[in-house]
């Protein structure tokens, strides 16, 4: 899991930019804590820059999508949010990536109740998902503390660390919820669930036999020429078959079933050789306690495609192979609306296959 962390101070003896520090060595190996370096570097928000925004405020939108929350801890300047923190919000209000992003608030200063309000309120309006249990105030004796001093304090230990715990939490529920299309509570999808998960030792196994299963016994709808076209998981495993987005949708399904965090990922790939057209192409990322994410494609095998389950390796069913392909950012917890219009909209698979969904490169949104 990736955390992307925010310090609201530009300082360098910052106690805000300490308090992250502290939560990144704390992390255990499956969760990544990287602190973001640029935002000093960020200019002021400038609506017009919004289709080309500059290199930073792009490396920022970059890092936000592919993060499975966001750590925000900021001081406070006149009863207010600092300019830093609140320009690099600005520069998040209309990107897709930052919606309905889980992000927990750490208050370094029990006097800043002003800033960390204003900041909260700010933070919903634009569609956040704050983490609750993970957004706290520290019971710091004094703001002149640096890196040792806070390692030193058990309660502050304790502390920081139950915030890396509530914020997996908070971060991985999204993708173990049932949903119209992700029905993991099917009767259907529990019951393979469970047949899969029988007799597996631990959570990588049950992984890998989900994963097989949908790759070499669900069969690609396209490769093998069958109809009809499926969307939902159920659907799927009931006709077993589907295009890559369906058999994404059945494995998130099994994986959920079985308690297994699982979201959906996508490229964009040429449809054929190194030329246009592109479309998306849709594959999943399994959370293991091991690893972290880890991405699987269980598009289904054929000569020239060899997509296996060996974490941490990846082993995907295509390689990016020029330039204007690319292995899309963030891990969705559902399917974006286009690939949903392309499954549903359409009655044959010859249909789907002459309008497969692509991404729109100028606003960065499928």
């Amino acid at each position: 899991m990736k955390i992307l962390a925010l310090s609201g101070s530009l300082r360098a003896a910052s106690i805000n930019s300490a308090v992250l520090r502290i939560v990144r060595s704390l992390a255990p190996n499956s969760i990544e804590v990287r602190l973001f370096s640029g935002l000093g570097d960020l200019p002021l928000y400038n609506p017009d820059l919004e289709s080309s925004p500059p290199s930073v405020a792009a490396q920022l939108r970059r890092e936000v999508a592919s993060a499975d929350a966001l750590l925000i801890a900021s001081p406070e300047y006149a009863h207010g949010v600092t300019g830093t923190i609140k320009n690099a919000l600005d520069w998040l209000v209309a990107f897709e990536g930052f919606a309905y992003k889980p992000v927990a608030v750490l208050n370094a200063t029990p006097r800043a109740h002003h800033a960390d309000a204003a900041l909260r309120e700010t933070l919903i309006t634009m569609s956040a998902k704050l983490i609750e249990a993970a957004s706290i105030t520290l019971p710091l004796p004094s703001a002149n503390i640096g890196d040792a001093d806070l390692l030193a304090m058990p309660e502050i230990v304790s502390l920081l660390a139950g915030v890396l715990v509530a914020t997996e939490r908070a971060a991985m529920k999204p993708y173990l919820n049932s949903s119209f299309y992700i029905d993991s509570q099917h009767p259907a999808i529990v019951a393979q669930a469970s047949k899969l998960a029988d007799g597996c030792a631990d959570e990588g196994e049950i992984a890998k036999r989900c994963f097989e299963f949908v790759r070499d016994e669900i069969k690609h709808s396209w490769d093998y020429r069958l109809n009809p076209v499926t969307c939902k998981a159920s659907e799927v495993l009931i006709h077993g078959n589907g295009f890559c987005y369906a058999k994404s949708h059945l494995l998130a399904a099994l994986l959920r079933a079985n308690g297994i965090p699982a979201g959906l990922c996508y490229q964009r790939l040429t449809i054929d050789g190194d030329q246009p057209p592109y479309c998306l192409h849709g594959l999943n990322a399994v959370y293991l306690q091991q690893y972290g994410w880890y991405r699987i494609d269980a598009r289904g095998n054929k000569p020239g495609v060899a997509a296996d389950f060996c974490p941490p390796l990846e082993k995907l069913a295509f390689p990016i192979v020029n330039p204007l392909e690319q292995d899309l950012p963030g891990i969705r917890a559902e399917p974006p609306p286009a690939v949903v219009k392309v499954l549903t909209e359409h009655q044959t698979i010859e249909q789907v296959y002459n309008n497969l969904p692509d991404v729109d490169l100028q606003n960065h949104t499928v």
